[in-house]
């Protein structure tokens, strides 16, 4: 919903139609998935086992002659499951969605009362151009327009939307024209004139950004020095070391399963469960940003993950040794 109402300027500031931003934003839906995977991910880890527990559902796993050790292996099964579908959604899904966006939006054609929604304010939906409209019915008919380019401007008294399906126009009434030809500034007065959008473009961005490119290219231009490296090397770590993440927040959430009638402190225990989750995920996502530095942070980040999973693993084991049958 957030970035429904944030991408809204494509229509007020840009000029795009309605069923363009209904495109984009569908588009945009795996790129935003994928941002809030991770914390998806633990937030219905956390809810399962509290129900579970708050059900007593746990209780009745251990009666039944299920081991604590059978979950953790079937929560960690699901986790690499999971890491699977993340590597698929970031390096292949998401890239391809925000692209097919981009594309759909750089094809786009001007939608001239989309952009003159806001009057007494000078907008500049197209490059080159600046139009400012005193008041508009929102049925086509503007009133007091004044357009600003860059040798000529015109000031009208009224005028009117028009397209033909394929590109729009607005025809002025009772208006002037003055127009710069070398030194001399040139006044024309008309009754009516037909102003033209199609020679302008829309301000969208038409150059992929690297969030956009397939996993092969930023391989590929990984030591192309007209690139910057630091952040292909960040967006290459996202895409496939990143979702490895989702073992140690699997890891972190199994600690609920400790939860004894006779170990103290249990609701303090399970608070620092929580915001140890939680506080990984901003420490993941800094040292995410610093992996694109060099190779060896690369590196470095990815082994930070596995051995942390591993000793995370070690520990809660170690916790339950007594438990596990």
């Amino acid at each position: 919903m957030t970035q429904a109402a944030r991408l809204l300027e494509l229509v007020t500031e840009f000029g795009n139609s309605i069923s363009v931003y209904l495109k984009y934003l569908i588009f945009s839906y795996p790129k935003i998935f994928d941002n809030i995977f991770l914390l998806s991910f633990l937030v219905s880890l956390l809810f399962l086992f509290n129900k579970l527990d708050s059900a007593k559902e746990l209780n009745i796993y251990w009666l039944s002659g299920i081991s604590k050790k059978k979950i953790i292996n079937l929560t960690i099964l699901i986790s690499i499951i999971l890491i699977i579908f993340n590597i698929l959604l970031s390096a292949i899904m998401a890239p391809w969605s925000s692209l097919k966006g981009r594309e759909l939006l750089s094809d786009s054609k001007f939608t001239l009362v989309n952009s003159l929604v806001k009057v007494n304010n000078f907008n500049s939906p197209l490059k080159g151009l600046t139009i400012y409209v005193g008041e508009n019915d929102l049925k086509g008919n503007l009133k007091n327009i004044f357009i600003y380019e860059a040798n000529r401007t015109i000031i009208s008294k009224r005028g009117e939307v028009l397209s033909d399906g394929d590109n729009s126009y607005l025809k002025l009434y009772d208006g002037t024209l003055q127009e710069k030809v070398r030194d001399n500034i040139n006044i024309i007065n008309f009754k009516s004139t037909l102003f033209d959008f199609s020679k302008y473009q829309l301000k969208n961005t038409s150059y992929p950004k690297y969030n956009e490119r397939n996993i092969k290219w930023l391989i590929k231009n990984y030591n192309n020095k007209d690139i910057k490296e630091k952040e292909v090397r960040e967006e290459i770590n996202k895409r496939l070391v990143k979702p490895f993440f989702i073992l140690i927040l699997c890891i972190l959430s199994c600690f609920l399963i400790y939860n004894n009638k006779e170990k103290k402190n249990f609701k303090s225990f399970r608070i620092i469960v929580y915001s140890t989750s939680f506080l990984s995920i901003i420490l993941n996502q800094i040292i995410l940003g610093l992996s694109g530095e060099n190779l060896s942070y690369s590196i470095i980040y990815f082994l930070l993950i596995i051995i942390s999973f591993i000793i995370l693993l070690l520990f809660l084991h170690k916790k339950l040794r007594f438990e596990f049958r």
